[in-house]
């Protein structure tokens, strides 16, 4: 290579280095000219309280002891086996008509048996439930004559109010009772729990069980509808999915 061709490799370089330092200094001054400003901004509002009360089938409200409003159907104040026993309680759902949010309601029924060593209380609740079941509205499936929503018993012993539709989750394909979302608003929608006759037992009564006092404590508890798991995502209205908010809440805290 002459000199000469030495020289004029050496000035292309120097010139095509120049040319990028050129670009490299265009394109940063060009952009310091790109500025803006923009705001946005979202309000959530939260949904309104959930409430739930009990009633009768007057619809009338009472408080502390005798919520469960019960009439014997007879002259006599002992309850005997086979007697008829009006049972009355109705939840009742209120919320705010300003933004109403709507609700899942749980029925818990505890039948306390004073009296008798606990096996044999046992067995005087099972009797009991098993008579009381035919004063319940009962879920009844779309699928069959008669269908309505109603109540659904979870093996925790409790009582659901869900659709008369499943639900099939779109994700698994799985197929599920949902629970029923109730309306609610400031007037109050009126869900029957139990409100009608039954029959006290009456097989397998003897003296043995003369004496035994009954205690039944009726519990409503609602919840707002669309539950979320731990990542805000919306999931089921399943019994478990419930049951797993539900006795998770401090209702102390919500009472107040």
């Amino acid at each position: 290579m002459t000199q000469e061709q030495k020289i004029n490799r050496g000035t292309i370089i120097i010139f095509v280095l120049s040319i990028v330092l050129v670009l490299c200094l265009c394109v940063t001054a060009t952009l310091a000219y790109f500025a803006g400003n923009q705001t946005s901004n979202v309000t959530l509002i939260m949904g309104g309280p959930v409430r739930v009360t009990m009633v009768n089938k007057n619809f009338e409200e009472t408080y502390g002891d005798g919520n469960l409003v019960m009439n014997i159907k007879t002259n006599r104040q002992q309850l005997l086996p086979g007697i008829g026993i009006d049972m009355q309680a109705i939840a009742k759902l209120t919320s705010s008509d300003i933004n109403p949010t709507p609700a899942l309601l749980r029925a818990i029924l505890d039948i306390e048996v004073i009296g008798l060593d606990a096996k044999l209380a046992k067995e005087v609740e099972n009797m009991i439930r098993s008579d009381l079941g035919k004063a319940l509205t009962y879920r009844i499936d779309s699928s069959l004559p008669g269908a309505r929503d109603g109540w659904v018993t979870f093996d925790d012993g409790n009582y659901y109010y869900c659709s008369q539709n499943k639900v099939i989750d779109e994700v698994t394909g799985q197929e599920y009772i949902e629970l029923k979302p109730i309306s609610t608003n400031s007037v109050g929608n009126n869900i029957p729990f139990i409100n009608g006759t039954f029959q006290f037992p009456t097989q397998a009564y003897t003296n043995k069980y003369a004496n035994v006092e009954i205690i039944f404590n009726l519990t409503f508890q609602a919840i707002q509808d669309k539950i979320v798991n731990d990542q805000g995502e919306r999931i089921p209205n399943t019994i478990f999915n419930v049951k797993q908010v539900l006795d998770s809440v401090d209702w102390d805290k919500h009472n107040n």
